[in-house]
């Protein structure tokens, strides 16, 4: 206790304070202990002379006052907050403010500072040194969700933790996504420079997106192989060449074509209906017969075919798996080089029209390069340019003569680029058919560029689960498409489930199909801020090899988990968090709200007094909460033992709430409260009492030997 004296009557006062902590000073370090402080007054006095005023020019003087004795005026309670000391254990708790433990024996409150709390045999939470239970509120649990909440407007009762406690499954309803797609994959555009025949060199830049009829040379948008439109642009930014170029996951070329072949007026076209899968037949009885360079288109424009074919009497057959019966394709046919034997010429020195028998054999309109080779010796007799015009021409030579049998080849002047962009004459650039991305200078092969390839694909998954919380492996793969029609930054994207259940796509109006062909997927397409701005579905018809993007927003999966014993799932994709920048891919799910059965294995109390209970299922729940009161006058509180108060008249009632509300302190888990008492200070101050008292004691003996010395005169 903390002490104050007087000093002896008509002697200068001292006063000094000692601190005794119990009966024993080794008990200072007394868990929650509160010092006291203990108050003297004078029990009699004795006035010698009374105070007396001012007077004229005579100033006022105080009374003298002899004081005789003391006594016990107050104990009062130093309520002021102990240092704290760490313990480790998750159950020692110390209060960091105002407020105190509430404690019951079942007939009554009991409070306390001393924070060292345990666990018994029922799961119950204990004072550890008195047994009590430690007063809060337990989680009560939705029966429904199976979600946990805590009332602070219910009544404090007992908090039980049971070692058995479990968190139901939880189907998964949400899961979000958050992180970066990178906005540099894909085939990158590039520029090279190539030479002409009179030294001039030209520019020409390369770009890659991705149209609809990508999608049909790949049969669909998730394949393996992905499917890119080039387009070449000269320095005037005037398109020289177009066409496709397909690439496998690693960037490897697996085929490519040149959609402007069927610009450079074909000999003949024709849109013909296959009958048979892998075949089409083209008959035309008034098509000369030769040789013929062949390129096959759909309805979409993707080449489906490029070859040479030959015809005969009108007939051509061109075979490919890719021919789908029922479907049609657009044929060009562009004339390359035909052989006629046996022509026997009317009259010497040349050959006409006239002296072939099948009108047929006479190629199209056009200027050709022809040689005359004799029969009888395959002697060369004439090499040449030869025009033919509404089906007529004539060879001229003095190597002819009539009678004799002659081989006339006729062979087309007219050069395709076969996979090459033309630039000008003696400049052109070759698409690469296989192999590297390699685009060439065809004259000049050395001089080459290879496209930069970064993967459109990227793959992510979570853990997602049924009602009875069966787990499902669920991945969600985005390919990126780049500007496709009106956006301009997009990737489409779809979901797939390890154990392969079918998944199915419901937009914002309840639907799972648009224009009458289910979902595939969705697509999300980014501002030039990479941000995500849309979301929509995705179809594809795979009779019309047909690509549409819908009007509806679009992020609701489901599927089916009846052969697990549940029922459907339903999942929203939260996918508002992506975004399109140039750098990694690192778009992940860091959010899912549904979980496996899971079983407590241990808990802890944060700074509120809120339990929280760590389950096997890897996530934490709120199990209970400690209540702590405050009182207006802590001081008046009743000790009762055991670092216990209980309230009495002059306390107030005990205002019971959480912890860090209405005033009152936080907790500092895995810590105790020590004892009020500053050592170092109160030993000071006992120091310099016990010098007081010494000074005291000389003035006493002093004062005997004048008294001495007195008598001693008188004698």
């Amino acid at each position: 206790m903390r002490s104050m004296f007087s000093g002896v009557s008509g002697m200068r006062n001292f006063q000094y304070e000692l601190d005794v902590i119990g009966n024993n000073i080794s008990n200072v370090n007394t868990v929650g202990f509160k010092g006291s402080r203990v108050t003297f007054q004078t029990a009699l006095l004795q006035t010698l002379k009374a105070a007396r005023a001012p007077q004229n020019n005579v100033g006022g003087t105080n009374p003298i006052q002899i004081g005789l004795g003391s006594q016990l005026a107050t104990v009062d309670k130093i309520m002021v907050q102990g240092s704290f000391q760490n313990t480790g254990r998750k159950l020692d708790l110390a209060i960091q403010g105002d407020g105190f433990f509430v404690l019951s024996d079942g007939q009554g409150y009991y409070y306390t500072r001393a924070g060292a709390l345990d666990v018994d045999m029922n799961g119950t939470l204990i004072h550890s040194s008195t047994g009590m239970k430690v007063q809060g509120w337990t989680a009560v649990q939705d029966p429904t969700t199976g979600q946990r909440y805590i009332d602070t407007n219910q009544p404090i009762g007992d908090i039980v933790i049971s070692a058995g406690m479990t968190m139901p499954a939880n189907a998964t309803t949400l899961a979000r996504m958050e992180g970066n797609l990178n906005s540099t994959s894909g085939i990158l555009p590039f520029a090279m420079t190539v030479t002409d025949d009179n030294g001039q060199q030209h520019t020409v830049r390369f770009v890659f997106s991705r149209t609809n009829t990508d999608f049909a040379i790949q049969n669909g948008p998730f394949t393996e192989n992905q499917s890119y439109t080039w387009r070449a642009y000269d320095e005037s930014n005037t398109l020289i060449g177009e066409g496709y170029i397909v690439v496998n996951q690693f960037g490897r070329v697996v085929e490519s074509g040149n959609y402007l072949f069927s610009t450079l007026n074909p000999t003949s076209s024709y849109t013909i209906n296959a009958t048979v899968n892998g075949t089409l037949s083209v008959n035309d009885a008034t098509r000369p017969n030769g040789t013929y360079y062949v390129m096959v288109t759909d309805s979409n424009g993707r080449i489906i075919y490029q070859g040479e074919n030959t015809s005969t009497g009108g007939t051509m057959t061109i075979n490919d798996t890719d021919i789908v019966s029922g479907r049609s394709y657009n044929v060009y046919l562009y004339f390359r080089r035909n052989t006629v034997s046996g022509v026997t010429p009317a009259s010497d020195d040349q050959i006409t029209h006239t002296d072939i028998t099948n009108s047929l054999d006479i190629p199209p309109d056009g200027t050709y390069r022809v040689r005359v080779i004799d029969e009888s010796n395959d002697q060369v007799i004439f090499e040449g340019p030869v025009d033919v015009s509404n089906g007529q021409f004539t060879i001229s030579d003095d190597g002819i003569s009539s009678g004799q049998n002659y081989t006339v080849e006729f062979v087309s002047t007219v050069s395709l680029p076969l996979n090459e962009v033309v630039v000008a004459p003696g400049a052109s650039i070759s698409i690469p058919s296989s192999g590297e991305l390699r685009f060439y200078e065809s004259d000049s092969p050395s001089n080459f560029v290879t496209a930069s390839f970064e993967s459109p694909r990227y793959v992510t998954a979570v853990e997602v689960y049924d009602t009875l919380g069966n787990p499902y492996s669920l991945y969600i793969e985005f390919i990126r498409l780049g500007q496709y029609d009106d956006m301009k930054n997009a990737w489409i994207w779809r979901v797939y489930t390890a154990s392969g259940e079918p998944i199915t796509y419901i937009d914002a109006n309840g639907q799972t199909s648009y224009n009458n062909t289910p979902y595939i997927g969705g697509v999300v397409d980014f501002n030039e801020s990479g941000r995500l701005s849309t979301l929509y579905g995705i179809t594809w018809d795979e009779n019309n090899q047909t690509f549409q993007v819908s009007d509806s927003e679009l992020r609701t999966i489901q599927f089916d988990a009846s052969h697990m014993g549940d029922g459907t799932v339903t999942i929203d994709l939260d996918l508002t968090a992506l975004t399109q920048f140039a750098g990694a891919n690192s778009a992940t799910f860091t959010y899912q709200n549904g979980n496996a059965l899971g079983t407590l294995q241990s808990f802890a109390v944060n700074e509120a007094g809120q339990i929280i209970g760590t389950f096997s299922n890897g996530l934490t729940d709120l199990l209970g909460q400690v209540a702590l009161a405050i009182f207006n006058n802590p001081a008046g509180l009743t000790e009762v033992g055991n670092s216990l108060y209980v309230p009495s008249a002059n306390s107030g009632l005990a205002q019971i709430g959480a912890a860090g509300t209405g005033g009152r302190g936080t907790l500092i888990p895995g810590a105790l409260e020590m004892s009020n008492v500053d050592l170092a200070e109160e030993f000071t101050k006992m120091i310099i009492a016990q010098r007081g008292f010494q000074a005291n004691a000389r003035v006493i003996t002093t004062a005997d030997t004048i008294l001495g010395e007195l008598v001693a005169l008188r004698r």
